[in-house]
């Protein structure tokens, strides 16, 4: 019987956005110079701090977007710019907590075809123990799809 039909058949997990509050500051302190070489009617200067004002904001308003980070089926796992790997060919995979002088932080570690991959869960916006149940329950579906295809030879 199989007890894993109601996960979905995907799962995506998106990267923490970043709050990097300098950019912003930093375009808005730059737009203020603009105001500045304008009134100074030194236009070409304005329009260069403008530009910098405005790449400095976007930035601001790109980092702190959420973007896909890992893709999770019933068939495996994938890392966005990275290519698919299935179930079959990860092995170790566990989270390694670390704590570092008053720093605690956690690590996805798995070994992929020999070659050892450590993701930093900071990155990710999902907690260790919700991945976790993730994990087990994909791999659960895997193993008793093996079964299943095993059964029919």
């Amino acid at each position: 019987m199989n007890t894993h039909e109601d996960i979905p058949t995907h799962s995506i997990i998106y990267s923490r956005p970043t709050d990097q509050l300098l950019l912003l500051l930093g375009g808005l302190g730059t737009f203020l110079y603009v105001i500045i070489f304008l009134i100074k009617t030194a236009y070409f200067t304005a329009f260069t701090f403008l530009i910098l004002s405005i790449f400095l904001v976007y930035k601001y308003l790109d980092n702190s977007k959420a973007k896909p980070k890992l893709i999770l089926s019933k068939e495996g796992i994938q890392f966005i710019g990275q290519p698919f790997v299935s179930w079959a060919f990860v092995h170790g995979l566990r989270i390694r907590s670390d704590v570092k002088g008053n720093t605690y932080s956690e690590t996805l570690v798995f070994t992929n075809n020999g070659r050892i991959q450590e993701i930093p869960l900071a990155q990710l916006d999902i907690s260790s123990w919700q991945l976790e149940q993730l994990f087990e329950q994909y791999q659960d579906s895997f193993r008793e799809s093996l079964t299943e295809d095993s059964e029919l030879y």
